[in-house]
């Protein structure tokens, strides 16, 4: 029972950022960029980070929604029949047990 995965396209935003940054890194080191290299750079890696926080987070949330809610959902309804079996016990128990005397 395989799930229907979706392409979230904030990991490919990432790799491709990584990608950029390590291809900047390379030209700054040979000397093609000189000073832009550096602020080039940096923001490139600031993306990198940016892009895959926003994706782990979408994931996250992805798989939260997909089998953490239903599973919630699951305990609750068998909470609530335990309690409607624990207060049919106890009416039970009311109705059969004689009472105290005062």
């Amino acid at each position: 029972m395989g799930k229907a995965r979706y392409w979230n396209v904030w990991w490919t935003l990432t790799v491709i950022s990584a990608a950029l940054t390590i291809g900047v890194a390379i030209l700054e080191a040979l000397g093609v960029f000189r000073d832009l290299g550096i602020v080039v750079s940096v923001g490139a890696l600031a993306l990198t980070v940016l892009f895959g926080l926003t994706a782990s987070t979408r994931s996250s949330l992805g798989e939260f929604r997909g089998e953490v809610i239903p599973r919630l959902d699951q305990t609750i309804a068998l909470h609530e029949r335990s309690l409607a079996l624990h207060e049919r016990t106890l009416a039970l128990l009311d109705e059969r047990l004689p009472r105290p005397a005062a």
